[in-house]
């Protein structure tokens, strides 16, 4: 992606935390016309061998995506996070509107997880996602037999990390006072994605007094 110098994120700490906090993707790969198919699924960052990570997910078998999977051909996985209209209304000087996000992209290379690593996957995958739930369910919960009846539905496989690409377009290239006009009027939204970015910046720029 295009990602002005001034916005982009190179810490692999921040990057990988980030995807964590919102796994819900877009996973885009290449069909055998050149069209670009895409899936919007949560997916997973895992670690494997020392500081190694990989991303893991599953496809429904009745998306024929699944069928461009475990090729030569990388793949791409978009990973959005907070995203807010900025009105060039709130700056002292005349200028164009923008938007503020934030996002990861990562390409890489994917194939298949056999049906125990799958089963393996799931668990933790449901794990940490009930752990916000009143009254959890677990995959340990469910009979194997049903849970790998179920699994007969899903494609799940794994993907490389070969590049990975960090945007947080958060208005750095504006002074404090608009800086923080920005973040005040952010605030006065009443949405979640103008708080989050107003926090964002924020942090990013503690010294500002707001």
């Amino acid at each position: 992606m295009y990602v002005p110098k001034s916005y982009q994120v190179t810490d692999r700490d921040l990057l990988f935390q980030f995807i964590r906090d919102n796994p819900f993707a877009l996973l885009v790969t290449t069909g055998d016309d050149g069209v670009p198919v895409a899936s919007h699924i949560p997916i997973e960052l895992l670690a494997t061998d020392g500081d190694q990570f990989q991303l893991v997910g599953h496809l429904a078998k009745a998306n024929p995506q699944w069928k461009l999977l475990g090729r030569d051909t990388p793949a791409l996985a978009v990973f959005s996070g907070a995203h807010s209209y900025i009105s060039s209304s709130w700056y002292d000087h005349v200028n164009v509107p923008t938007w503020n996000y934030l996002a990861v992209h990562i390409t890489g290379r994917t194939s298949f997880l056999t049906a125990d690593e799958t089963l393996a996957f799931l668990r933790q995958q449901v794990d940490k996602h009930e752990a916000y739930s009143k009254n959890p369910v677990s995959v340990e919960s469910m009979t194997e037999e049903f849970v790998r009846k179920e699994m007969r539905g899903i494609v799940a496989f794994t993907m490389t990390i070969d590049s990975v690409q960090g945007a947080a377009k958060l208005s750095q290239n504006r002074d404090d006072k608009n800086y923080r006009a920005i973040i005040t009027e952010l605030e006065q939204q009443g949405n979640t994605d103008a708080d989050a970015i107003a926090k964002e910046m924020v942090c990013r720029r503690p010294q500002t007094d707001v």
